[in-house]
């Protein structure tokens, strides 16, 4: 027998980009270099609290590794700790837009090598409720507020 499908409904795709505070060193920069980005020293988020993220990974692959300074249980307080100093840290793009301190910081993206994907928001619900019209309602107005925020 094969798994039974679960509904789901793509909502949005959030890129990985480089932030550092807006006079950093780095700032000035249009492109970064692997090199340039492990000369300094990052704020890492790991949700897990393993000390590795995305980039970590990619940079084993590579044979190579960054210098964390502060890790972080979530993305949203790093900003704010970017913005006031010097560190760099790679970010999901909303969560820059959504802290208030864009205009404070410098997103760069990130180098080349690190080849980091987007990381893919999708909608899932039980297939029991597919028909269900007042679960069928809210899926639409999730889907039509992530389209107008551009997502």
């Amino acid at each position: 027998g094969s798994t039974p499908r679960i509904p789901t409904l793509p909502l949005f795709e959030e890129r990985f980009v480089c932030v550092a505070r807006k006079d950093h060193p780095l700032a000035k920069k249009k492109t970064l270099s692997l090199d340039a980005f492990l000369s300094r020293r990052h704020l890492l988020v790991s949700p897990e609290g393993d000390g590795v993220g995305h980039v970590d990974v990619r940079l084993a692959q590579l044979g190579r590794k960054r210098d964390i300074a502060v890790a972080l249980p979530q993305m949203y307080a790093a900003p704010a700790i970017i913005a006031g100093g010097d560190l760099l840290a790679t970010l999901m793009e909303g969560v820059v837009r959504a802290s208030g301190l864009a205009g404070a910081l410098a997103v760069l993206p990130p180098p080349p090598e690190l080849d980091l994907a987007p990381v893919p928001f999708v909608l899932h619900w039980h297939r029991r409720n597919d028909a269900h019209p007042a679960q069928r309602w809210l899926r639409e107005q999730v889907a039509q507020v992530c389209a107008a925020f551009g997502r």
